[in-house]
């Protein structure tokens, strides 16, 4: 497959790679490295979407466990025991399994998703700080005024969702 990019981006791709045939050897290299590079990204990815997967599969099953519960509390008519109030034992000792599946999804971890949610809302911080910028620029007040400091905060402020979406995945990994 590398192969097979390489060839296609140094020769016949419309116009899409420099002309260097002085140096293929450059090219060829660069390439490569370029190449190697979109495999990381794409390795990357499907990590954070395996382990969003996995978050997501669990969380499922958590929920039919929880949903199977609560149906065999009122769909089961066997035979039931009864305590020194009347209370219908197996009744109540699904009921108890139910409220158990459901506590134990009410506090779980799901770093995979935090993380990808962080690196969401950072976009979106980003998207805001530009649009400043954008508007600073066409005051020309690029420096000072209030529109290119509204700029920069948004800026590090999405910088900082980053920087916790980068330990949220840390998280994921260990």
């Amino acid at each position: 497959m590398k192969q097979k990019f390489i060839e296609w981006f140094t020769k016949n791709n419309n116009g899409c790679s420099p002309a260097m045939e002085d140096d293929i050897s450059f090219v060829y290299e660069m390439t490569q490295h370029m190449f190697e590079a979109y495999q990381a990204g794409v390795a990357e990815g499907e990590a954070k979407c395996a382990a969003l997967a996995a978050e997501n599969a669990w969380l499922k099953a958590g929920i039919l466990q929880a949903s199977e519960d609560m149906e065999a509390h009122h769909d089961d008519y066997a035979l039931f025991s009864y305590d020194a109030d009347g209370e219908q034992m197996d009744a109540l000792l699904r009921l108890c399994d139910a409220q158990d599946s459901i506590a134990s999804l009410e506090n779980v971890k799901t770093p995979a998703t935090d993380a990808f949610l962080a690196e969401v809302r950072a976009q979106g911080v980003e998207m805001f700080a530009l649009m400043f910028a954008e508007e600073a620029i066409k005051t020309n007040n690029i420096t000072t005024g209030w529109r290119a400091r509204a700029s920069r905060a948004a800026s590090e402020y999405a910088e900082a969702l980053r920087e916790d979406a980068a330990l949220l995945r840390k998280g994921v990994q260990s």
